[in-house]
């Protein structure tokens, strides 16, 4: 990366960071994606159970991500879920409910994009398409060290070389984590994408979904090293203690998630312009009835907002 480059990208980091939302839509998002963790751990088990997955897959995942403790939290969740004949009715109930965390995500990056909110129900429909991808990402996660040691069980099968069976093991456990880590950040970039009401270009958030995965990664090993080896959370919360992790956890991921769109806007400032333009024209619209000289005064504006970008672009 060019030393410009990293100027910039600090730049854009500072100025989201230091941002007045994030001292109140970190929290926003946390609280309702917290009141979505069991709606959608119900959705995902009934996937997974639907795709023959043990439940043991969960409590591997949490484990590993986590502690031991929350994955005893969650795990009773997911295995008390049962299909009966009410269990489709709760099913949709759930999965409407855990779409606000979604509806959440996409106010956030209207408020940071500086644009106008749609309607309920059109939000409603892309929070619960948004919510579909959450319940995919999770699946992919579960799956991709199932497929490796579907692999590697077939190979064994077949009698290969046992050192040959060694190698291609080792491999995947290597590609394991990089594999991963790219289905979260496809996935996170989709949500970028998705989130504002307006057109964005997909490449415009490749530098978010960047930040956020590595931030995601880092930021989970670090508190998963914290409670295991200094936090004593059951000192002050006692029986609640689990489930208090379980929050900050989500507040880290959902601040990080804020600013990784923050970064995104600013950068689609710094090379284009044209969410600031867009803006402009919104509020041009919504305002009183256009006199015949204000088309000109908008192309004016226009004008010049472009002309600052590209001195900027050339300097």
């Amino acid at each position: 990366m060019k030393k410009r480059e990293k100027r910039s990208f600090f730049k854009r980091f500072w100025n989201a960071f230091w941002r007045p939302e994030m001292l109140i839509l970190p929290g926003q998002i946390a609280y309702f994606l917290f009141l979505s963790v069991v709606p959608t751990l119900t959705l995902i088990s009934y996937a997974c159970s639907y795709l023959n997955l043990s439940n043991d897959l969960f409590q591997n995942l949490f484990s590993h991500v986590l502690s031991s403790d929350i994955a005893e939290l969650v795990t009773p969740i997911i295995t008390s879920t049962k299909i009966t004949p009410t269990f489709f009715i709760s099913l949709g109930i759930g999965y409407f409910i855990a779409s606000n965390g979604m509806s959440s995500i996409i106010v956030a990056s209207n408020t940071i994009y500086g644009i106008k909110d749609s309607g309920f129900f059109r939000r409603r429909l892309k929070a619960i398409a948004m919510e579909l991808v959450i319940v995919l990402l999770f699946i992919f996660i579960i799956l991709v060290p199932l497929f490796g040691s579907s692999i590697i069980s077939i190979l064994r099968y077949f009698n290969l070389d046992s050192e040959t069976t060694s190698i291609i093991s080792n491999i995947f456990n290597l590609m394991d984590g990089p594999l991963s880590w790219l289905i979260i950040f496809i996935f996170i970039k989709l949500l970028y994408t998705m989130a504002p009401d307006c057109k964005i270009p997909s490449r415009s958030v490749n530098g978010g979904a960047i930040f956020t995965t590595i931030a995601w990664i880092i930021v989970t090993a670090i508190y998963s090293y914290y409670i295991s080896h200094f936090a004593n959370y059951s000192l002050f919360y006692g029986a609640l203690a689990n489930i208090v992790i379980l929050m900050i956890w989500v507040y880290i991921l959902s601040y990080t998630l804020v600013i990784g769109m923050a970064m995104n806007y600013h950068e689609s400032l710094e090379k284009t312009g044209v969410i600031e333009i867009t803006k402009l024209i919104e509020e041009s619209a919504n305002s009183a009835p256009i006199m015949e000289e204000e088309p000109k005064k908008i192309t004016n504006q226009l004008k010049t907002k472009i002309n600052k970008k590209d001195k900027v672009s050339q300097k």
